[in-house]
């Protein structure tokens, strides 16, 4: 949970982002958010596919700079962790070598044994990614990216395709680093997860993307259980319908 009232580790202002289509017109993706993000806060985008979530998060996250408005501070200058939908693991080095690959030079030679462990990925260290399920890969991914001590966990859907359990263990995890003061930003379709796991979810219009509202919860995560997500998802699915379907 963010200290309340504390100043916000980034904030984006993006006045407008455009795409260019095949046929050359241009395509509005976002215009007019404001989003900041606290110390130790776990915030959430949801709003319905295509209606830029994606492109939200990549400004902030400092991996698209096209776009009219600006990032403070510059995303450079601070320890971003990014986990994508796909694991993005290079084929030809096994598990331990993709998490030490995002190292910074000095740290390249620290003990992972204990980051390894703890993501329950001990037994498959010298394994490549082409062995492992996809629950898996996406383990190591979430580990390589906590291997940084992010200040900030950027999450694009992480847990999308995977079965019950093995999207349970990666929420468990992503919640254990918000819990340990990581601030984190995740995109997602699951309205339900995203009740699980933030302190705050901003609703996103479809394209051109704007905030609708921002939703905070006040609840610990850990008190949190299955009919008080309930009720909070069928209270927001009344209010706005395109989140019926989450």
């Amino acid at each position: 949970m963010s200290d309340a009232g504390a100043s916000p580790l980034i904030e984006a202002v993006i006045r407008a982002k455009t795409y260019r289509r095949p046929d050359g017109a241009e395509m509005e993706a976002v215009r007019g958010i404001t989003l900041a993000i606290a110390r130790g806060e776990f915030v959430c985008l949801i709003g319905p596919s295509g209606c830029g979530k994606t492109t939200t998060l990549r400004i902030l996250a400092g991996l698209d700079r096209a776009f009219e408005g600006e990032v403070t501070p510059d995303p450079a200058t601070l320890s971003i962790g990014v986990a994508f939908q796909e694991p993005r693991l290079l084929p030809w080095r096994t598990v331990e070598e993709n998490i030490r690959l995002v190292l910074p030079k000095a740290r390249r030679s620290m003990d992972l044994a204990p980051l390894i462990a703890r993501f329950g990925l001990s037994v498959h260290a010298a394994r490549y990614p082409g062995e492992l399920s996809l629950g898996l890969a996406r383990r190591v991914s979430l580990a390589r990216a906590m291997a940084l001590e992010p200040d900030l966990l950027v999450l694009d859907e992480p847990f999308v395709s995977l079965d019950a359990q093995a999207a349970a263990d990666l929420r468990r995890y992503v919640a254990l680093a918000a819990d340990g003061g990581t601030s984190v930003l995740m995109v997602t379709h699951n309205v339900r997860e995203a009740l699980e796991l933030a302190d705050r979810v901003v609703l996103l219009a479809p394209r051109p993307t704007h905030v609708v509202e921002e939703v905070c919860l006040a609840l610990p995560r850990a008190m949190r259980d299955g009919p008080w997500i309930e009720a909070e998802r069928a209270a927001l699915a009344a209010r706005f319908p395109l989140l019926r379907e989450g």
